[in-house]
């Protein structure tokens, strides 16, 4: 029996595995091998390198039990189970290994929930010892493998006879009052949705840092008072995420890797490309706020002076706390970020008073691309109006020289601060430099993740506008909900889908190689692989719709290959067409608009913007 663990210990494929799984069992059915030996038995099959790294410890848990009965099972290795099951769990995790935790849950028996129990309090005593950071991101798979855990002891009434849900360290106030009233049959739900909440935590610890010496802002220069500022700002084409690495937890863990252009926008009607998002502001004699925000799909506005009770003024002002107002919720928490407005503030017009000198404020937004494009639209303005705020009060993020990635990290912690889930990438995509096209990589870290930034020079920009064909689905999108499937994946590390998610890394330096290169053939190809990629971590990326345009002939004849850009789902696709093509797959697009399913779709002209998020008078 010890030669035969040992081996399985250092066995080096799927086949081996077997082999050895077949030879434990006859000696096990010879009453060979001591219960310290059978729990070694699961520790070495579950933790056999050679399995995980080829993702089939899965279909190894597959053969085991095609061998043996489950009552045998329960008889021979129920004690092992029992006793090595909670540490086999904190291991999997404390360890990051990429094994599926619910080939761990198939080993129990369904009549023996006691090494459940034992489990989730092992979990909370090794949660308990982790520190800041390590214990929010450990603690997200954990919450992952609580949720199917209590899936689990919910079917069965009678596990809860004598017992209590047990406490655990990341439990959030919901979770407690679940468990103080038995209501076990919603554990589950609530662990999952506990898993974004631990993620928004840690990178609101993570963001705090960088707000922490923020004072009120500096008083508005004199000389600015009569003059008005205008900041425009490109768009993001995402043309790799290594499906979706720069998620938080990912690039903390593993690191994160985009591939992104910025873009301006030429949209039907206009004689020439623009930067599609605008911020201007101008300094009012009289003291009073004016907000206004214009948007293909919404206006809004807001105003506010010392005529009207200060009282009421304010509360008007943060009324986007409460759920209202959000179309101008990135203007007004820009103005609390930056300090010109108090975070409490009882008289918002006397602190705009205080800031421009005894006058007024008038900032204006506008955006003429739809919202959930996919494009990256509400970071981008967030980095235009901290940009714009902070020229105002003259603080050096502002600056060419300190803009990044200094104004780009404060964006992601503005948005965070409303509840919305960006990434690093999201904002980054638009800066400026030598050129439009940029390859981020994150590397892993157990703070803030730092991205380094490297432009992509040698990419010839317009041979890249001659190939790259965008088109506007015009179908909407849900991305959160793309993320969260992406991430599941992940935190289950799913036999399935696991892979794709390592593979999609590999695709990635594959894709920024081929556009180095000028291979837009290879390129083509690699979009295609990555799609589809995309498309595995997440069906519903896709539709009947969005597969008519990458397998209708009519339109792949003309192309190398294409993807759609973000989480899918709708919003836009970026098609590389073949050499002299364009031409004829832009007609062809738009033909498109004929039938229903893209009513309202349309080619998108385009031009590539290396300047970035720019500022200057009007």
């Amino acid at each position: 029996m010890k030669d035969l663990l040992n081996r399985l210990e250092h066995a080096t494929d799927l086949a081996e595995v077997q082999s050895l799984v077949d030879g434990i069992f006859d000696a096990v059915r010879n009453n060979k091998g001591t219960r310290d030996e059978r729990r070694r038995f699961l520790h070495h099959l579950l933790f056999n390198q050679a399995l995980i790294s080829h993702f089939t410890t899965s279909a190894a848990i597959d053969y085991l039990f095609a061998s043996i009965e489950p009552g045998e099972w329960a008889d021979l290795f129920g004690y092992a189970v029992e006793k090595e099951l909670p540490q086999l769990a904190v291991t999997m995790i404390a360890d990051s290994i990429d094994l599926d935790h619910r080939a761990l849950l198939r080993l129990l028996s369904p009549q023996a929930p006691k090494p459940l129990f034992q489990t989730l309090k092992k979990l909370d005593t090794y949660l308990e010892q982790c520190e800041d950071s390590i214990r929010y991101l450990r603690g997200m798979r954990a919450s992952r493998l609580m949720a199917d855990i209590y899936h689990i002891l919910a079917t069965d009434p009678k596990n809860w006879r004598r017992r209590s849900p047990p406490s655990c360290c990341i439990d959030g106030n919901t979770i407690v009052k679940l468990k103080e009233e038995k209501q076990v049959d919603q554990l589950a739900a609530a662990y999952e949705i506990r898993i974004n909440q631990l993620q928004r935590i840690d990178l609101r610890r993570s963001l705090t840092t960088l707000g922490k010496n923020r004072e009120s802002a500096a008083q508005m220069a004199e000389s600015n008072f009569d003059r008005v500022f205008c900041i425009e700002a490109p768009l993001r084409l995402g043309i790799s995420s290594a499906n979706a690495s720069d998620n938080h937890l990912r690039s903390k863990e593993q690191g994160g890797k985009t591939l992104n252009i910025a873009i301006n926008l030429q949209l039907e009607g206009e004689k020439n490309a623009s930067p599609p998002l605008k911020v201007t502001a101008r300094r009012l004699a009289e003291p009073k706020l004016i907000l206004r925000s214009f948007s293909m799909d919404f206006k809004a506005d807001f105003e506010a002076s010392s005529r009207g009770d200060a009282e009421t003024m304010s509360e008007l002002f943060f009324a986007y706390r409460r759920s209202g107002d959000e179309a101008l919720r990135l203007l007004k928490q820009g103005l609390v970020h930056t300090g010109i407005i108090r975070l409490e503030s009882r008289d918002i017009i006397e602190d705009i008073a205080s800031f421009t000198g005894g006058g007024g404020l008038e900032l204006t937004t506008s955006s003429k691309i739809l919202q959930g494009s996919g494009l990256g639209t509400s970071s981008i303005l967030s980095a235009a109006i901290l940009k714009m705020l902070y020229h105002l009060a003259s603080h050096p993020y502002a600056t060419a020289e300190s803009d990044y990635p200094n104004l780009y990290d404060q964006s992601v912690l503005l948005e965070q601060s409303l509840g919305l889930n960006s990434g690093w990438q999201d904002a980054r995509g638009a800066s400026g430099g030598p050129s439009a096209i940029k390859d981020f990589y994150a590397p892993p870290t157990d703070g803030l993740p730092t991205p380094e930034r490297r432009f992509l020079t040698e990419v010839d920009h317009d041979l890249f506008s001659e190939r790259v064909v965008l088109f506007d689905t015009g179908i909407s999108r849900a991305a959160t909900r793309g993320l969260n499937v992406v991430l599941d994946a992940y935190l289950t590390r799913d036999c399935e889908r696991y892979p794709v998610i390592c593979e999609s890394l590999e695709i990635h330096d594959q894709m920024v190689a081929a556009l180095c290169q000028g291979d837009y053939s290879t390129l083509g190809a690699l979009a295609d692989r990555y799609w589809t990629l995309r498309t595995l971590l997440d069906p519903e990326a896709t539709n009947p719709a969005i597969d008519h345009l990458f397998t209708n002939p009519e339109i792949s004849d003309l192309t190398t290959g294409g993807l759609i850009t973000g989480a899918g789902g709708g919003g836009f696709a970026l098609f590389i067409s073949k050499p002299n093509r364009a031409s004829e797959l832009r007609t062809r697009l738009n033909k498109l608009r004929k039938e229903p399913s893209f009513a309202k779709s349309s080619v998108v002209a385009y031009q590539l913007n290396p300047q970035g998020i720019e500022l200057a008078e009007q």
